[in-house]
């Protein structure tokens, strides 16, 4: 057995076989492990653990009621794991199998998001890589829930059915037979782009007229305004009080949100599209949502590092760019007014710029401080405007 402690956490690594042998020695040690720190979150490491026996397991559920509090007992392998699902300790302990490795040396990258990267595994399969900030218990198990959840609330969304570890980095694996990401299809049939365009804003629309369970998927609103704190280094308190009173003014609705919503999300499968990259995804307005497309194909528009750097903007020239977001926005809001149309885009655009702020937190040195500082004055200029009534 072997104990570390790191950033609030004890993990204990056990090995071996814990039976009637040694599960009095094993109790000893633990406690006396556990008695000398507090409040620290207790981890069972079992990736080297061959075997545990009924002994061992009344010593884990010993700690579990010592602590009052979830034990997680990580890298279990499928013998062991079998162990604790037969005598129902999985419904008991926090009991996760050990993850399989893989390697994304060879795969296609084919979408960049806001929390990681996707890549043909095969022909079958595509994965998403998350970023090694990313933890596993906040966003990764919360995200494939959220697909779940979203799968059976009517969005068309892919389900992941397996989780991966790929260097440093956790990874989902998605079930995607013959299916092709959306900005491959578009680029390699441009002769049609404004028909792939339109399907796939007539399919944002369709999404954001779902209602979602409150239960099951946070306000984007209010989760973002209680994150407002994170961005301390790179807003002055009336800065903050501006991106805040933005938030705020954004109407409440009950809307389901993907959170990353643009082309590099989603997939197409026997010509249908579905959304994948739910980690962020919750209820609101769908301001939220096209804030998205708006910093893709907007902001970076003109940027020829940043194309050069997207997986998503990189197959299309500038023009087509820029032609990908006129047929999307007149095909959302169904108008071509451009009264209305130079409205919404300048109510996108403040949301947009206030949700690319967190970019410099969450994906450090991804904006030069050039681009932060005029980013910045163009969105405390839309600030002080304020959003007004949104017209859509």
């Amino acid at each position: 057995m072997t104990i570390n402690n790191k950033d609030g956490k004890m993990i204990i690594a056990l090995e071996g076989r814990i039976d009637t042998n040694n599960a009095a020695q094993t109790e000893s040690e633990i406690f006396a492990a556990v008695d000398g720190v507090s409040g620290a979150d207790i981890i069972i490491d079992a990736e080297k653990l061959k075997y545990i026996s009924s002994a061992g397991l009344r010593v884990l559920m010993k700690l579990r009621k010592s602590i009052n509090k979830e034990l997680p007992v990580i890298n279990v392998s499928r013998d062991v794991y079998d162990i604790f699902e037969t005598t129902g300790f999985t419904e008991l302990l926090d009991v996760r199998k050990a993850l399989r490795k893989v390697s994304t040396e060879g795969m296609t990258l084919i979408g960049s998001g806001f929390t990681g990267d996707v890549y043909r595994m095969d022909e079958e399969t595509v994965i998403k890589v998350f970023r090694p900030t990313i933890s596993f218990d906040m966003v990764i198990s919360k995200e494939n829930q959220k697909a779940r959840n979203a799968f059976v609330a009517g969005v068309p969304t892919a389900i992941p059915y397996d989780v991966v570890r790929v260097g440093d980095c956790y990874g989902t694996v998605y079930e995607m037979l013959d299916a092709k990401d959306l900005v491959s299809v578009i680029a390699e049939d441009k002769t049609h782009l404004d028909e792939h365009i339109k399907k796939f804003a007539q399919i944002v629309k369709n999404m954001h007229s779902i209602k979602a369970d409150p239960q099951k998927f946070g306000s984007v609103k209010y989760e973002t305004i209680g994150a407002l704190s994170y961005l301390a280094s790179v807003l002055n308190d009336e800065e903050m009080k501006k991106v805040k009173a933005l938030y705020e003014s954004i109407p409440d609705r009950d809307t389901f949100i993907h959170g990353d919503c643009h082309l590099g999300n989603v997939m197409v499968r026997d010509g249908e599209m579905m959304f994948i990259d739910l980690g962020t995804a919750g209820t609101g307005h769908p301001v939220f949502d096209m804030g998205s497309m708006y910093s893709l194909f907007v902001d970076r528009a003109n940027d020829n590092e940043a194309i050069a750097a997207s997986p998503v903007l990189r197959p299309f020239t500038k023009d087509e760019i820029k032609r990908i977001w006129n047929v999307f926005i007149r095909t959302y809001l169904d108008t071509d007014d451009e009264e209305i149309i130079t409205k919404a885009e300048q109510q996108i655009e403040a949301t947009s710029l206030a949700r690319r702020l967190f970019m410099v937190i969450a994906i450090p040195g991804s904006l030069t401080p050039e681009t932060l500082a005029a980013m910045k004055q163009r969105l405390f200029s839309l600030c002080d405007i304020g959003l007004g009534d949104i017209c859509f």
